[in-house]
């Protein structure tokens, strides 16, 4: 059986043409800008919020800094957050954006409050409320064992996942 189509003017035809080139193009454009639109970005940003405790108690003027583990693929920022008095702290980027990169962190604790006992001379405004008969500040001892300062040693792993978290951080 010989089925014979029905003939299709020639302007159709060019028409057809037109709109398989147009929709090859815009096929083509859209592979192109795939990359820029999300999939070479670094993770989305989720807020995180939570509360630092030492042995059950709340722990104030500590910076708590949120590194990305490295293998991950990719290469996302730190974020920091400062505790309150009631031991709270809220992540930021270096930019000041709230907000942590998703997923798995090694998390370091730094006691703001330690103090060395030494006399600071950076030539700003804390050396013009220092003169020679002011005594040194008093040594202070840092209230976090020496491992949860260091991004090698930290026992602390947290993992961000999308959305807001309260991420509570206990250290014996």
């Amino acid at each position: 059986m010989n089925v014979r189509r029905p003939r299709v003017p020639r302007a159709r035809l060019v028409l057809r043409r037109t709109e398989v080139r147009r929709a090859l193009e815009t096929a083509c454009l859209a592979i192109a800008l795939a990359p820029l639109l999300g999939c070479g970005r670094d993770s989305p940003a989720d807020t995180v919020e939570g509360t630092l405790r030492l042995n059950g108690n709340p722990l104030d003027n500590c910076l708590i800094t949120f590194l990305p583990e490295s293998g991950q693929g990719v290469k996302s920022p730190r974020s920091t957050g400062v505790t309150n008095r009631q031991g709270a702290y809220r992540l930021r980027f270096d930019n000041q954006q709230e907000g942590a990169a998703v997923g798995r962190h090694r998390v370091t604790v730094q006691d703001l409050s330690a103090s060395s006992g030494v006399v600071r001379r950076d030539h700003g405004a804390v050396d013009a409320e220092v003169n020679e008969n002011t005594p040194p500040p008093p040594f202070r001892r840092s209230r976090i064992p020496q491992s949860y300062m260091s991004s090698s040693d930290t026992p602390l792993r947290k993992e961000i996942r999308p959305g807001h978290q309260v991420l509570d951080l206990d250290i014996k």
